[in-house]
């Protein structure tokens, strides 16, 4: 079974994690610490592409069995696949978000009551969710891109892997109360908040917890889609 546990411990335990941490946090503190930075715009763009690629690499490596689970030092084949994933994933994401919005436009007119339009739109929300996930899952299993419109693989495995993702989330949540609580309660002793010093060690956190969805998710799509998919051929 996936777990969030063997995700925190891999990711802390690979090769030159913390440096990694730092490297891969830089972007992400600077765009949040220095809003008036020259070509903002640009740096935010970037900064989204290498963390998704971050992401992304953290997937393939778990579900491909590699002895490392974060990427190398380099960053250019990370932004790389970050570039191309955003590419893969806008559709589905575009689409979906447009779609919902579509639905509940409609629906608004059999429908008066905004409480009932509020969980309309959730449920819409949470389907086109869970194919933008799935399509994911398919893409980081070789980055190949024709594998992630697997229209027959989204629509069997996307309720289960965004129900993995949901438990996902909440003990990540969890584990980042158990980290961030004492650390920012000394940053607020020692240097107040807000301070650079704060920020930088969020950031940090941030990208430990890319490295934690990613190592899970490369779990869930080996346990939920592989193994199922293997079992139907015996």
């Amino acid at each position: 079974m996936a777990s969030i546990k063997d995700a925190l411990e891999e990711s802390f335990q690979d090769n030159g994690a913390l440096i990694k941490f730092f490297i891969f946090s830089i972007p992400l503190f600077i765009l949040i610490n220095y809003r008036n930075f020259p070509a903002y715009e640009i740096l935010l763009g970037f900064t989204v592409i290498l963390l998704l690629g971050f992401m992304m690499k953290c997937t393939y490596n778990v579900r491909s069995g590699n002895m490392t689970v974060l990427p190398s030092y380099n960053i250019i084949p990370v932004l790389w696949t970050g570039f191309v994933g955003l590419l893969v994933l806008a559709p589905a994401a575009l689409g979906g978000y447009f779609a919902s919005k579509f639905i509940v436009s409609y629906a608004g007119n059999y429908v008066a009551a905004e409480n009932i339009l509020k969980i309309i739109e959730y449920i819409c929300y949470a389907i086109f969710s869970s194919f933008v996930l799935t399509i994911y899952l398919l893409y980081t299993n070789k980055f190949k891109i024709k594998d992630a419109y697997n229209l027959n693989l989204i629509s069997k495995y996307c309720i289960d892997i965004l129900l993995a993702v949901v438990f996902m989330l909440i003990q990540v949540a969890l584990i980042d109360s158990l980290i961030l609580a004492p650390i920012t309660y000394l940053i607020w002793i020692f240097f107040g908040i807000p301070h650079p010093v704060g920020t930088f060690f969020w950031c940090v956190v941030g990208v430990l917890n890319l490295a934690m969805l990613g190592h899970y998710m490369g779990q869930v799509s080996y346990e939920i889609i592989e193994i199922k998919e293997k079992n139907k051929e015996v």
